[in-house]
């Protein structure tokens, strides 16, 4: 939506984005939180003994990976946020009986191959970002484009499922 309504200032802010320290670590300890409870949570029973090595583990791993991995950290870590999303899209849809729900579980390993794609090429990201922001036709199409995908999910979660 901001691409729509302000498209140079959004420009601007996206073409910065591949290479932000700050967006990439926010967004790594966003992930790192949830992998940390989801795998808390699974160890259950039979892996009890790994819950102290997941306390420290994620932390240490989400440390290392500032330290060591800090080039295009942001598109990496939005790569981890498109699967931990992917993940959830696939258990709602289990859920339901629909033939539509096949449109949310293509969507869903869809973006797990381009989270794939963009965790070992982040610099196409970055390219591809510059090409849909080079000029404020582009943004706003690339932007509108978003927000229909984002109407027709609404529109499937509202009515469908």
């Amino acid at each position: 939506m901001p691409g729509l309504v302000a498209p140079a200032k959004y420009r601007e802010h996206m073409l910065k984005f591949p290479r932000s320290v700050l967006w990439g670590r926010v967004l790594m300890g966003i992930v790192a939180a949830i992998v940390w409870v989801v795998m808390y949570r699974a160890a259950t029973e039979d892996w009890a003994w790994a819950r102290p090595l997941i306390l420290v583990g994620v932390p240490v791993g989400y440390w290392l990976v500032i330290q060591y991995a800090p080039q295009f950290l942001a598109v990496r870590a939005s790569a981890a946020v498109a699967l931990l999303i992917a993940k959830q899209m696939l258990d709602a849809a289990d859920l339901s009986e629909l033939p539509a729900r096949l449109v949310v579980t293509v969507l869903a390993y869809v973006w797990v191959i381009a989270a794939i794609w963009i965790t070992i090429s982040p610099h196409h990201v970055r390219d591809l970002v510059g090409y849909f922001m080079a000029n404020d036709r582009r943004c706003r199409i690339a932007c509108g484009a978003g927000l229909g995908v984002g109407v027709v999910l609404l529109v499937l979660g509202v009515f469908v499922y």
